[in-house]
């Protein structure tokens, strides 16, 4: 780039390494990033903008379903004055192209960009799609700000030491420099012409998350320029989550996805927001008392309070609950008022609307017990007196459905089987649902979460083929279809499912301690998977539900 920026603050102290945009965006393309060809499919997050038919080009990155984040200056009259960016529709016509590595092919999803929402403080904006897209992965902001010489990466669209206007998306290698208030130093691969709002990331685990977003460099190393210096200034993003938060969250879903595990180091609490990012994860026993050696969690909501149970290494059953004002209720022992039942090993729980339904494994057979809207509990009742006996059982969950059907699944002798219990409190038997999932092999996990009428179902399986089917209103069950590309094909030792706001929400942890997630939408279509971070600790089990606020 080239030019002098004194605009913010922190321009003083970190463009002495680099120029400002403003020079940079004479011509027809702004800047880029001139590294190696990424592979087909990778950095899906990465979107190519087009702003006046060809008057810039920029790059953005996909933080949820329906909105990028990029740099201000791209959509500016006068990019020097990126901060003076008037929120509302794009002046020119504006177009992005997502998740597509060779912008030769039809991969990935165009959409217009309808609505802009800059900050006031550093080259940034939230730009609005037109519509949702779908089975792209995200990018969600980093907690927290890199530190001087931490080694970073980015993706962008543009220019490189011998090509114009390049057909495919290059990555970046960075080593972060100066760390100041809204803005960041980075050096390594040239920032070229053709890529300014190119995302800039680290990885935490294995799970990529997004540091900052490119704004002014030197240019050295890109074709039409005889500049040597490759330094680059990068717009923070890591201190401005609530603000992204704000203004990316649905106006109609105000319902989250909350998630509990049990790890190496405790049990946890975390929440999935609207508009698809993360909470961090709280120590559950901190808050609601200690459970000594907690072997399995369950939990479920009503009307916005969150009943976590927990299996101690006592056999006994514990219950917590977070209120929807976000304190909470600490644990009790269960036994007195549920019966206590010799070698529980297993809970699932599930809303019935005023109140929850409860079953649990012991012994080899499964119990159910059922609280109402006074939180009123009945006793342990046996239930397989009614479903009927299954040996070898390991695995247990329960969903509600349309008209008081509780639909309790169960893993055994690695097959999966489902019974209901119906309004009346009578009984459906055990039926086997591993015969529509002809492939897969030896169930090893199930989970239930009922949408409406329709049950849907993750089935796991010890080889890692993972599958998803759906039991009707009139009882008929799909062909199981495989989540490879939805939730991958890791081998699963835990798997959870809920409804959230009419959507299919599923959880993994893999056998090498990760939780991966996805979500189908109400209109069939599915997200890419992603690893949640942010997890003290390694993840054993996963258990999830949907409540609102």
């Amino acid at each position: 780039m080239s030019g002098k920026r004194s605009r913010t603050a922190w321009a003083a102290t970190l463009l002495t390494a680099v120029v400002s945009a403003a020079g940079a965006l004479t011509g027809t393309t702004a800047q880029a990033l001139d590294g190696d060809a990424a592979a087909t499919g990778a950095s899906s997050f990465t979107a190519k903008i087009d702003i006046g038919d060809g008057t810039r080009a920029c790059t953005g990155t996909l933080i949820n379903n329906q909105w990028m984040i990029t740099a201000a200056s791209c959509f500016a009259d006068d990019p020097a004055q990126a901060t003076s960016l008037p929120a509302g529709a794009p002046k020119l016509k504006s177009t992005a192209t997502i998740g597509r590595t060779d912008l030769t092919t039809t991969t990935g999803e165009v959409r217009d960009i309808t609505q802009l929402i800059p900050r006031t403080d550093r080259d940034l904006v939230l730009a609005k799609l037109s519509a949702p897209v779908y089975g792209l992965s995200f990018l969600h902001p980093a907690t927290a700000a890199p530190v001087t010489g931490e080694a970073l990466k980015g993706a962008g669209y543009g220019r490189t030491k011998d090509t114009w206007v390049p057909d495919t998306l290059h990555t970046a290698a960075f080593t972060t420099g100066a760390v100041e208030t809204t803005a960041l130093a980075i050096d390594g691969t040239p920032v070229c012409k053709g890529d300014t709002g190119a995302p800039v990331f680290r990885e935490r685990n294995g799970r990529p998350e997004l540091a900052a977003i490119a704004t002014n460099s030197w240019q050295g190393g890109c074709l039409g320029t005889d500049e040597t210096r490759t330094g680059a200034v990068a717009s923070r993003v890591d201190d401005i989550r609530a603000w992204i938060t704000e203004n990316t969250a649905s106006t109609l879903n105000t319902w989250n996805l909350q998630m509990v595990t049990e790890t190496s180091t405790g049990l946890y609490h975390g929440m999935r927001n609207s508009n698809g990012d993360w909470t961090g994860f709280a120590d559950v026993e901190k808050v609601a008392g200690s459970v000594t050696d907690v072997a399995y969690a369950a939990d479920a909501a009503i009307k916005g309070k969150n009943y976590i149970f927990a299996v101690g290494g006592d056999s006994h059953l514990y219950m917590a609950a977070r209120r929807a004002t976000g304190g909470w209720d600490a644990f009790k022992d269960m036994n007195a008022t549920l019966g206590a039942k010799t070698g529980l090993t297993r809970v699932a729980v599930t809303s019935t609307g005023p109140g929850l339904a409860l079953v649990g494994l012991a012994g080899g057979k499964v119990y159910h017990a059922t609280m109402d809207a006074d939180e009123t509990w009945s006793k342990w009742a046996d239930a397989s007196a009614k479903l009927g006996a299954l040996a070898n059982a390991t695995q247990l969950t329960v969903s509600q459905t349309t008209g008081g059907n509780t639909n309790v699944g169960i893993v055994a002798g690695g097959k999966a089987y489902h019974g209901q219990r119906h309004e009346d409190g009578t009984w459906s038997a055990w039926g086997n649902v591993t015969q529509f999932a002809p492939g897969i092999g030896t169930v090893n996990g199930m989970a239930f979460a009922g949408i409406g009428e329709e049950l849907q179902v993750v089935l796991t399986s010890t080889t890692g083929l993972n599958e998803h089917g759906i039991r009707d209103a009139e009882g008929h069950w799909s062909d199981f279809a495989s989540l490879g590309t939805k939730l991958g094909s890791d081998t699963a030792v835990s798997v959870d499912a809920a409804a959230v706001s009419g959507e299919f929400q599923a959880a993994i942890v893999t056998t090498d301690g990760k939780i991966k997630h996805t979500l189908r939408h109400a209109n069939g279509k599915w997200d890419a998977p992603e690893q949640v971070g942010g997890i003290p600790g390694t993840p054993a089990t996963v258990a999830l539900t949907g409540s609102a606020g």
